[in-house]
């Protein structure tokens, strides 16, 4: 099956589309913790946002890179965690993993607004299990404690939550 001229520029034209949209969520979700020093329950709601909102539209191959820019630019950045920042460097892997796990099971779990908590309660218990056992074993700031696992949660709820009610679909009759 040949598409005709007309299709072909349509399919072009949704491709770059597609491309700035992507590189505009990239340079977003990397420019955030350079513009925003605290609070982190702002910084971590609109991260956990466009995680949700670019693996909705996108899928997780296209966004991919979105799971790992936010905790490289706050490293970066170095504006969040002030002096501890370098421990940050331990932690940056379950990051991007807690981030997987957090856009997988949003997209997986298919009853209504459970796939938010479970991907919430998930990411944050599989984080702070992670950080937990650096703490014991590395000396990871006690800081980190906190910071990854209540706020983690609370982040993650937020912009699960938000996410959900813009990429659900609107019943006839609701506002």
């Amino acid at each position: 099956m040949e598409l005709t001229k007309k299709e072909e520029k349509v399919t072009k034209e949704l491709l770059i589309n597609e491309k700035v949209e992507l590189g505009l969520l990239f340079i977003a979700i990397f420019a955030i913790p350079f513009f925003f020093k605290s609070p982190q329950y702002v910084i971590g709601t609109v991260v956990n946002l466009l995680l949700i909102l670019s693996v909705s539209k996108y899928g997780l191959k296209k966004m991919f890179p979105a799971l790992i820019l936010p905790s490289l630019a706050t490293y970066l950045s170095g504006r969040i965690f002030g002096g501890a920042t370098n421990f940050l460097l331990y932690i940056m892997p379950f990051i991007m993993l807690s981030n997987l796990i957090y856009v997988l099971l949003y997209q997986k779990v298919k009853i209504g607004f459970l796939n938010v908590v479970v991907a919430s309660i998930t990411k944050a218990s599989f984080l702070f299990l992670s950080t937990y056992i650096l703490y014991k074993t590395v000396g990871l700031p006690e800081l980190f404690l906190t910071t990854m696992g209540v706020t983690q949660l609370i982040t993650a709820f937020s912009g699960g939550t938000l996410g959900y009610l813009i990429t659900s679909p609107k019943k006839k009759g609701s506002v």
